[in-house]
């Protein structure tokens, strides 16, 4: 059952792109599911619920001109009714205006559509079965909205819950109630209990007590900072032991989501995750019998100028230069390549997508039985490797094939802009790889794509020769001639370089037993003897734990000061930031300053940890990061389209 979690938050941090592009209608897709006969949910997308006394009054527009209308409400341009007699007495706590997606056509970033809220504060609460109608009306706008109060069938947006299901075997599992109300502060709560209501019987199966877990105003985290503006009370409902589905209601406040607790509820996420990666493949079609999200190959990114091996870093003026120039005097070759990934908002190869496949066969090896072949609905699929290890093979296939003699690796590809088109020349957010025009040449080789390279394509090798030896076997060569190059064109000169080249050669020696890269390491005197920061190099002492005891080298008390080192790292981040969060979930603690604001890419550290450790609390906290990127945060929102009832929009994807 851990390894549920452990295959599904893994493929979650592996893709460093914004999109996850492909799920199934039993997962939500945004639709609300009714996962039992009492799952009676109810909501509206002009009223937000968040008390029985507290409501936001919601409006979609577009344009600004309407924006400066909306700016200063009134509460006379609201008005309440309970079983048809109007009610008074409201005030309006504050309001909250921001940027619901930008439409792009027939204008990029045009027409640009805004989401208001307006948070009102009734006379008294609603009472159980009473009828309730919300207006709102001013010259532009107006809204009628019907309701039942009822604190098992009404939604409440102050509750968030992980929205695809909580792991079985967690001994943490938390829902949370708060919410930031714009200019009107944090919500004030002044329950008390909460109830967890089995889906199908409609019954109560637990009572639990609220605990504050953050109060607006606090500061959390390494930057100091009030993470959420919300009074943030944690649900504890670890207790329920029961797989099945449920809902969270709260007397007085409404209710949640449904969620499942079983021991398969990461599935959906796992699929999605790794779809993403086969949606973003480059120089192939997508075909419908693969996806729905079908297209062409991509043209332009499939015949491509090659740069000199060991030219200078490029921009884009440099790169158009290039080709001008090359062109005119008739030096430009051109190649025919296939493989890699599109980045997000535009078709580069990036040398930092290489570290996918080194993240996707350690997934393979830290649970082979998870991963089998026909997993994933991928061309290669029916070969008898598992889909996991076919999808790191695709994305090495171009730089393996575009090695240099001298085992130079190209650190992918790059164009002469962002992505522009013929056809709507002015709104480049309207290309595709249909009509694309940008040229891309092949980048030069690099140091990270050098010891990257090295470090994947042996670990990959390693596992893949189980099932195809002669394909395992091209990769360790062409890791070990990238290694042999990179230390010569790229020798490391600070600890930062010396602890990629030591994870390199780690993985080498892992596959090969040579001692030849034990006594590469030992000569790397920073990284022996300095102090290292193991909350940026977060996975070198995994590499050097998972070597065979029998390996060459290095010795076991340097191998055992790293993990030593290691937990000692983690321990401090989670004990003096994570685990006084509002909201508890794994994440550096001077992120966005030093490894962005992403959760999912964090999720290595304590995965890390927990497989080092075998110690249980590692994989609580890895539980509870995964519950709250899919939906426990204060936004009440999944993070990753396509996944959960409530999901992100519009993130940042051309195709």
């Amino acid at each position: 059952m851990y390894n549920y979690l452990m295959t599904t938050i893994i493929t979650f941090l592996l893709f460093s792109f914004s999109l996850c592009t492909y799920g199934t209608k039993s997962f939500g897709l945004g639709k609300i599911l009714k996962l039992g006969k009492h799952d009676n949910l109810v909501q509206h997308k002009n009223l937000r619920i968040y008390t029985a006394d507290t409501v936001g009054f919601v409006t979609y527009f577009q344009g600004e001109k309407i924006l400066s209308k909306l700016k200063n409400p009134k509460s006379e341009h609201f008005e309440i009714f309970e079983n048809g007699i109007k009610i008074t007495g409201h005030k309006i706590l504050g309001q909250f205006i921001k940027l619901h997606h930008l439409g792009h056509t027939p204008k990029p970033y045009k027409p640009v559509h805004y989401i208001g809220t307006v948070f009102v504060k009734l006379l008294r609460p609603m009472l159980e079965g009473k009828r309730y109608t919300f207006k709102f009306q001013n010259k532009k706008i107006s809204t009628k909205v019907n309701i039942i109060w009822s604190d098992k069938n009404i939604l409440s947006d102050a509750i968030k819950v992980n929205q695809i299901g909580y792991l079985s075997d967690a001994s943490t599992r938390l829902a949370y109630l708060g919410k930031w109300l714009g200019t009107g502060g944090a919500l004030k709560i002044k329950m008390s209990k909460f109830l967890v209501i089995n889906a199908n019987s409609g019954k109560a199966v637990f009572e639990g007590k609220l605990k504050l877990r953050h109060k607006e105003g606090e500061l959390e985290g390494g930057l100091q900072q009030d993470l959420s503006g919300e009074n943030v009370y944690g649900l504890d409902f670890s207790k329920i032991k029961t797989n099945g589905s449920y809902f969270i209601s709260v007397p007085g406040v409404g209710r949640s989501y449904s969620f499942r607790v079983g021991d398969d509820v990461m599935a959906g996420p796992l699929f999605t995750s790794i779809r993403a990666l086969y949606h973003a493949r480059c120089g192939i079609s997508l075909l419908k019998k693969y996806t729905p999200w079908y297209r062409n190959k991509c043209k332009q990114h499939i015949k491509i100028g090659i740069y000199p091996e060991y030219g200078d870093p490029l921009n884009f003026k440099l790169i158009s230069r290039y080709l001008k120039e090359s062109k005119s005097n008739m030096s430009l070759r051109y190649k025919n390549v296939q493989g890699g990934y599109h980045d997000a908002g535009d078709y580069d190869r990036r040398p930092h997508h290489i570290s996918i496949a080194l993240n996707l066969s350690r997934l393979y090896e830290m649970n082979p039985k998870a991963f089998i072949d026909k997993q994933f609905l991928i061309p290669e699929s029916g070969n008898g490797i598992p889909d996991i290890l076919d999808e790191a093979n695709f994305l090495l296939s171009f730089y393996l094939d575009n090695q240099w003699p001298d085992g130079g690796i190209p650190a992918g590809s790059e164009g002469t802009s962002h992505p522009r088109n013929d056809r709507y020349t002015k709104n480049a957010w309207r290309t595709n790889v249909d009509n694309e025009n940008v040229e891309y040449i092949m980048r030069p080789v690099s140091a990270l794509s050098s010891f990257s390279f090295a470090a994947s394509a042996s670990h990959l090798g390693r596992v893949l020769k189980k099932f195809d030896r002669e394909k395992g076997k091209r990769l360790i060569k062409a890791a070990q001639k990238s290694f042999k190059n990179g230390l010569v064109k790229f020798p490391p000169k600070s600890l930062t370089e010396e602890v990629n080249v030591a994870k390199a050669a780690a993985n080498l020696l892992h596959a090969t037993y040579d001692i030849y890269y034990t006594k590469i390491i030992n000569r790397l005197t920073r990284f022996k003897k300095e102090e290292i920061d193991h909350l940026i190099f977060f996975d070198i002492a995994y590499t050097f734990a998972i070597l065979p005891s029998d390996v060459p080298g290095p010795d076991m008390s340097f191998r055992n000061k790293l993990v030593k080192d290691h937990i000692k790292a983690f321990n401090f981040a989670i004990d003096n930031y994570t685990l006084k969060k509002g909201y508890l979930h794994f994440k550096h603690p001077m992120a966005p300053v030093t490894n962005g604001t992403a959760h999912v890419s964090q999720a290595w550290w304590p995965i890390f940890t927990w497989k080092m450790t075998g110690d249980k609390k590692y994989y609580d906290i890895l539980s509870a990061s995964a519950d709250v990127i899919l939906g426990a945060n204060p936004m009440g929102q999944v993070q990753c389209s396509g996944l959960g009832q409530k999901h992100i929009l519009h993130p940042e994807y051309l195709e």
